[in-house]
């Protein structure tokens, strides 16, 4: 069928940029990455984590902790990241700040409260 080594390397090649052209892009998820951006900013900006934290690793530390818990409480029922809680307008639900005082509460101290 291939005789001629050029038409191999010509199949070869329209065969790998039809599978960088289908396998290239990024996987969709909803918005979860930058409703995870935003929520990260806001906390880490907010004054919560700079009079809790010592420092901006710590802060971090402890926004990415915050946030596992938001995500793992809120995947069942689909609410979304309360990222309002530490822009300072404080519009998010009872269920969205009792997480949120519970996840303080863990993150600042280093381990898991019930």
């Amino acid at each position: 069928m291939f005789r001629n080594p050029r038409s191999l390397l010509f199949v070869f090649f329209f065969a790998s940029l039809a599978a960088l052209l289908v396998f290239s892009g990024d996987p969709p998820d909803g918005g979860r990455t930058d409703a995870n951006r935003e929520f990260l900013a806001a906390c880490e900006a907010s004054p919560f984590a700079a009079q809790s934290t010592g420092s901006t690793e710590a802060a971090v530390r402890v926004c990415s902790c915050i946030l596992s818990w938001h995500r793992k409480e809120g995947e069942a029922t689909g609410r979304p990241l309360p990222a309002a809680l530490y822009g300072g307008e404080g519009g998010a639900g009872a269920a969205a700040v009792a997480v949120d005082e519970r996840a303080r509460a863990s993150c600042l101290s280093g381990r898991v409260t019930p």
